[in-house]
């Protein structure tokens, strides 16, 4: 399961970690996607809430993906869930403009 933790942007705020897990720790940097309370109802948003560990409501904005130092990153505060695994596919596919695989 993809692991969400607080990762200290412009603000301490909750990240969906993107980097795949074997590898956090061993580099030096993250891609994360920010998760905001601001929903749009974009097709680039995957929904987010008290199921993932997250107190409100949200979104995991996929128009935002950045890679961070891993010194950034805080505590893990939940995941997402293996039945979310296609609708993140989808959103980054979208996000990237990327055509869909087969």
């Amino acid at each position: 399961m993809r692991a969400i933790h607080v990762v200290f942007l412009d603000k301490p705020r909750p990240a969906l970690i993107l980097t795949r897990s074997a590898l956090v720790g061993r580099m030096s940097r993250v891609t994360i996607a920010p998760i905001t309370s601001r929903i749009r109802g974009l097709s680039t948003e995957l929904a987010v809430g008290a199921r993932n560990g997250l107190p409100a409501e949200s979104v995991v904005s996929l128009d935002n993906v950045e890679t961070v130092p891993l010194d950034r990153l805080g505590e893990r505060i939940g995941f997402l869930l293996p039945d979310q695994e296609d609708q993140l596919a989808q959103a980054i596919s979208v996000a990237f403009d990327l055509e869909p695989t087969v």
